[in-house]
């Protein structure tokens, strides 16, 4: 990922290193756009989502309270999904007229907890 450049050969950006040329292709790409942060985040940091957020028309930025980092786009799954229904219930509402598709039962199912994939994930690994 740290070499994946975004403006690298798109839209007459010959010098792809720097803001001004993400901000270039940013400018270029669909308005209306979620963009989701973990505050943090260490990998894709607060301050790259914002920037992200600034040159894409119309964006949304949410920005998500984690004390997990990275992982907090895992494990914050109720705050991030309530965030992206709502936008999708925004910009898509014809999808979303009339009775869910999914009945109560099958809803049961899907009951979140808080217990992890991997057990050792809830261990606060840090406090020595």
């Amino acid at each position: 990922m740290d070499t994946h450049d975004l403006a690298r050969d798109r839209n007459g950006v010959t010098d792809s290193h720097g803001s001004e040329a993400l901000a270039k292709v940013l400018v270029t790409l669909p308005r209306g756009a979620l963009v989701i942060g973990v505050e943090t985040d260490g990998l894709f940091t607060p301050s790259e989502q914002r920037e992200l957020a600034e040159h894409i028309p119309e964006a949304e930025l949410v920005m998500i309270q984690s004390k997990d980092g990275h992982d907090g786009f895992l494990l914050e799954f109720q705050e991030i999904n309530r965030h992206v229904l709502g936008f999708l219930q925004r910009v898509l509402p014809e999808l979303y007229v009339g009775e869910p598709a999914i009945d109560e039962v099958s809803q049961q199912d899907f009951e979140v907890t808080r217990t992890s994939t991997f057990g050792e994930a809830e261990v606060d690994v840090a406090m020595w």
